[in-house]
């Protein structure tokens, strides 16, 4: 590499560094460390070798040591650079790299063609804000280290065709804040976990969108919890998970819309393969307290939303849809089926909108482990696949079913189950739970009929054989439904239910 400078011209340059010049810009290949010339200090020279400015050796001829970087060029200018800042420009095949000067000594940073490596010195104590820009086709940006940072994609379109095009490793609180439009892709059979992963806690603010497509596995995933508070994501497709995250997922604000041919979103508990899995606040969750998130999959027992624990719903608007059919796992000895919403512990929903659809064999609408509890709020249930039969055994597209109690207390339920003979059920406790209504209005419409308990404190009323047709408006005892255009059943059952009745 040519050396554009020798000791004595570099004396000369640095000299001048007293000057009305506001800024130092040293620059190594792509990289280009911008200092305050008001707060650089002293400079020292290490046997003629190499050169220390504010804690940051670089190496100025061949022969020094190994581990720090050789400068290209040495400028003075007046374009500060904001304290604790990296901004990425990317170029096509390149990428241009600005570090501020007052944390230089803390990062290592590599900028290879438009790969963009970060290291953060485990001594840094300073929150870093790395600004993403530019376009490329063949780039990516990794960083590593053990304290916070901020990460803002500003009309970024990155894409890695071999791995990751943003991993971040921190395993600590990263803020990514949206600005214009972004787009982020991975290349099909890498080894990567997803295009956008981000092993720490993420929250995704902003007025921009981000747009991730996942081509080897998830489009984007989380090793711990993962918060939406703003913003417009779109995951256009992954080839199995959409979001894949450990711990938690809550979404606060903004859009999310999911199109995946695995789960859209998969919560799974951290730490339980150590027996540590209470020690995490809700570990396992999904919640939903607002803005709008569609979550749409496609694959064979696939769940748009499905949590290891529970799923809340306070607030948000909620679209959740599968067309994947069911299958009998034999090593299992189990059906795995499709579900709008699962979740490995409770549902609960007090506010808002869920419309859950699946349209599969075997398909569910809302199915639980533990208690189902709606208290307010409005659910929308349409399942109109087939019976899944595996040999004497069949899974059947229920519409809400849990292995525990159903409660509905409030807010508005309409359930249409099972397409023609589907012989399902709107409502489905477990073998040793109930179903209760205490409140709300409520039409529930299946092949089966619906057995509600003698202990609801709310009057139901029931019609047997009725004829079910999509498009129309049915009634029932003063209770109306415009019933899904895509649901027709020949001879139903209908359960309804409202305050007064």
């Amino acid at each position: 590499m040519k050396r554009l400078f020798t000791i004595a011209t570099l004396l000369l340059v640095l000299s001048s560094a007293v000057s009305a010049q506001t800024t130092m810009n040293v620059r190594v290949g792509q990289v280009n460390y911008v200092f305050k010339t008001a707060t650089v200090g002293e400079m020292n020279f290490v046997e003629g070798s190499s050169l220390i400015i504010d804690g940051k050796t670089f190496g100025i001829i061949d022969g020094s040591s190994a581990s720090v970087d050789f400068i290209d060029e040495i400028s003075l200018g007046d374009n500060e650079v904001a304290d604790n800042t990296v901004d990425i420009v990317y170029n096509g095949s390149t990428a241009n790299v600005v570090v501020a000067g007052n944390i230089a000594s803390k990062l290592k940073v590599t900028a290879t063609g438009a790969a963009v490596s970060v290291v953060q010195d485990e001594s840094l104590q300073q929150e870093v804000t790395y600004t993403l820009s530019g376009t490329s086709s063949n780039g990516s940006f990794t960083m590593d280290g053990d304290h916070k940072a901020s990460v803002v994609l500003s009309d970024l379109a990155l894409t890695n065709p071999s791995g990751a095009a943003i991993d971040i490793e921190n395993g600590k609180g990263i803020t990514v804040t949206l600005k214009g439009a972004n787009t982020l892709s991975d290349g099909a059979g890498g080894t990567h976990s997803a295009t956008l992963y981000i092993d720490g806690h993420p929250t995704f603010s902003g007025e921009g969108s981000l747009t991730l497509k996942g081509l080897t596995k998830h489009a984007f995933a989380s090793g711990e919890y993962a918060v939406v508070a703003g913003g417009t994501i779109t995951v256009s497709q992954a080839a199995s998970d959409g979001f894949h995250i450990n711990e938690r997922f809550q979404m606060d604000g903004g859009t999310l819309n999911i199109t995946s041919s695995g789960d859209a979103i998969d919560v799974g508990f951290r730490g339980v393969n150590k027996g540590t899995k209470d020690q995490y606040e809700r570990n396992g969750f999904i919640e939903l307290n607002g803005g709008t998130l569609i979550a749409s999959c496609s694959g064979q027992a696939a769940k748009a939303l499905k949590a290891d624990s529970t799923i809340v719903i306070a607030g948000a608007t909620v679209t959740a849809t599968t067309s994947g059919g069911a299958y009998y796992d034999t090593a299992e000895k189990d059906f795995s089926s499709s579900s709008a919403v699962k979740a490995g512990g409770g549902f609960q929903m007090t506010s808002g909108t869920l419309t859950a659809t699946s349209t599969g064999s075997g398909g569910k609408g809302i199915n639980a482990t533990d208690a189902i509890s709606i208290s307010g709020g409005d659910v929308y249930v349409t399942t109109t696949g087939d019976l899944y039969e595996y040999g004497t055994d069949d899974t059947k597209p229920q519409g809400i079913k849990s292995d525990g109690n159903i409660t509905i207390s409030g807010g508005n339920v309409y359930v249409c189950a099972g397409s023609y003979d589907g012989s399902a059920t709107a409502f489905k406790p477990g073998d040793a739970g109930i179903f209760t209504i205490n409140g709300g209005t409520i039409m529930g419409i299946a092949r089966k009929k619906t057995t509600v308990s003698a202990v609801s404190t709310q009057k139901t009323a029931t019609a047997s054989k009725q004829k079910i047709t999509g498009g129309q408006t049915y009634s029932l005892s003063g209770v109306s439904y415009t019933i899904p255009s895509n649901y027709n059943n020949s001879s139903a059952n209908v359960v309804v239910s409202k305050p007064g009745l």
